[in-house]
């Protein structure tokens, strides 16, 4: 058995999603051991919350490539066929919670961590909560923006062993909309808030999609969650609470005017946008193709990507060259039966240790 895959089933075994029984510190002590032991390069633990915490590697003010993978993951349902904690082999394939998004990742950087061969100035981060709210990312952020300065970031977070040279950024809003109620048979003596909301909806759909990037593709929005308020059927709801979600493939599109343009529509119709809340407000990134193709591999397709928060680190440090790449297998990711070609899995060290050496 390769170090790889024995290191990639041994993390796989420490459950790390998060939730009210359990979160990434045992995984993290693990990485921090294994670390101690092997790894000539400095290592420390930065703390972010209740006992949840970073581990930097190999830091110092000089730090020129950094290289980043998060240590939490999705939580398990019951469509399982297998232990998701419990890693099996079946035809060539490792199955198991995280074998994809993305501890065949972090089993890579934490062999390279122990190589004996790097170039200077290399650093490591393992961070957690990138699957929830971004508290480790976040917290390294505060911590580091001003302190150093990387030339390039390579994030494990990918898959395929194809570069991903950006993402569409990410955008969560919850709002409440105002009407006013009336009686179902004379509804032309109200206003529908359900109905304004959905109309609103979709011309900031349409608005969204004249926003379209050669590489990251369209602007998507995704109406997650809608609920309109009335007493009765036989009475016009004066009140609807939603949710979108939209992946802003311009850096131009930013939650504000996405507010702003709701208004607009909602003011247009008559109706009130009495509340709102932004949970996320991330851009999009992208590097240029053409600062990445001395590494000699194959681009992804982006135009569909999911956020990925190495572009908070490409924005804060003045966008560096940034990258993905992984052993995974993308549609796999979040879902039951998620699993990791062996081959590939076995490949990716060495790949790492190249990007590593020509970027």
């Amino acid at each position: 058995m390769t170090k790889i895959l024995e290191l990639t089933q041994k993390l796989i075994s420490i459950p790390s999603w998060v939730n009210e029984q359990t979160n990434e510190v045992k995984i993290g002590e693990f990485i921090f051991e294994y670390l101690k032991n092997n790894s000539k390069l400095s290592i420390e633990k930065e703390i972010v919350a209740d006992g949840r915490f970073n581990i930097l590697v190999g830091f110092n003010q000089n730090v020129k490539t950094l290289i980043i993978g998060h240590i939490d993951t999705v939580g398990v349902d019951n469509n399982w066929e297998t232990d998701p904690v419990n890693p099996i082999i079946v035809d060539g394939k490792l199955f198991g919670r995280g074998t994809t998004d993305m501890k065949s990742g972090l089993a890579a950087m934490v062999l390279i961590a122990t190589d004996k061969n790097l170039p200077k100035n290399i650093g490591f981060l393992f961070y957690i909560d990138e699957e929830y709210d971004f508290a480790g990312i976040k917290k390294f952020i505060a911590d580091y923006a001003s302190k150093i300065k990387p030339r390039s970031i390579i994030s494990l977070d990918g898959s395929e062993l194809e570069i991903a040279n950006g993402c569409r950024g990410l955008i969560e809003i919850s709002a409440t909309v105002k009407g006013i109620s009336c009686h179902a048979a004379t509804p032309k003596n109200g206003i529908n808030a359900i109905e304004v909301t959905t109309k609103s909806i979709e011309k900031l759909k349409e608005f969204l999609s004249q926003s379209v990037d050669p590489e990251l593709g369209t602007t998507s929005v995704n109406l997650a969650f809608i609920e309109g308020c009335g007493s009765s059927s036989n009475v016009v709801p004066d009140n609807c609470q939603f949710t979108l979600d939209i992946r802003p493939s311009s850096s131009k599109i930013s939650a504000q005017l996405i507010i702003n343009q709701l208004k607009k529509y909602i003011t247009e119709l008559r109706g009130e946008l009495s509340s709102y809340k932004v949970k996320f407000d991330f851009g999009s990134w992208l590097t240029p193709k053409s600062k990445l193709t001395k590494l000699g591999l194959d681009f992804k397709n982006i135009s569909t990507s999911g956020y990925i928060d190495i572009q908070m680190l490409w924005q804060i440090f003045n966008q560096p060259k940034c990258l993905t790449i992984g052993a995974g297998t993308q549609q796999t990711a979040h879902s039951s039966n998620e699993y990791v070609e062996i081959k590939k899995l076995e490949k990716l060290p060495n790949i790492l240790l190249d990007i590593i050496q020509k970027i």
